[in-house]
């Protein structure tokens, strides 16, 4: 299957773009919407269950004090820790980050592990050896930004996102196709208040 996926404007680094997962057959957008919608949500319930270094976070724009029990599954993130980082502060909505990621759709038959659509490392992620993308908060989809402002420096997580915080009933181009769920990895290298302008 020759499809290429960017990351454009909507994450500011570059964007969702929609595949096919099909291999040359006609894609099916409904059976496309209820297989992410049957993934977020038994992803969902699991998280329910867990403790820890799993959990659910309600998006950015809803109180924090906020009962994710009482709001709707697709209102919310889900969050593995990979790696803890250090420090008590997080990035604000009107700050830049420095970070590591990649973003995957969910499991296929052709991709088990879910078809990565980009990435900032080149072959195995090393921060110590990739330079992190940079780029604002408020330039990436809900989903991304609500987890980023609740990361610390040196965080490492695995964040799935359902469709409504991600890019909704759109698809961009003809490479990601609307209604996807979408699962990051994201760590956090840096960050700091946009009136100190962009790094170099």
């Amino acid at each position: 299957m020759n499809c290429k996926l960017y990351f454009i404007a909507a994450l500011s680094l570059l964007g969702l773009v929609s595949c096919s997962e099909d291999s040359g057959e006609d894609f099916d957008i409904n059976e496309w919407k209820t297989e992410n919608e049957t993934y977020f949500e038994a992803q969902y319930q699991s998280h329910l269950a867990m403790t820890g270094k799993s959990f659910i976070l309600p998006n950015w724009s809803m109180p924090s004090s906020v009962d994710v029990k009482s709001l709707p599954h697709t209102s919310c993130i889900l969050v593995d820790v990979l790696e803890e980082g250090i420090g008590e502060e997080s990035p604000l909505f009107t700050d830049s980050v420095e970070i590591h990621y990649s973003g995957r759709l969910i499991p296929s038959e052709y991709y088990p592990e879910g078809y990565e659509f980009d990435r900032s490392w080149l072959t195995i992620f090393d921060p110590e050896v990739d330079p992190p993308a940079k780029f604002a908060v408020t330039n990436v989809v809900e989903g991304f930004s609500t987890a980023l402002q609740h990361m610390h420096r040196g965080d490492r997580w695995r964040v799935t996102v359902p469709y409504q915080l991600g890019y909704g009933s759109s698809s961009s181009n003809t490479t990601i196709p609307a209604y996807s769920v979408l699962v990051f990895q994201i760590y956090l290298s840096d960050f700091w208040q946009l009136e100190r302008g962009d790094r170099d």
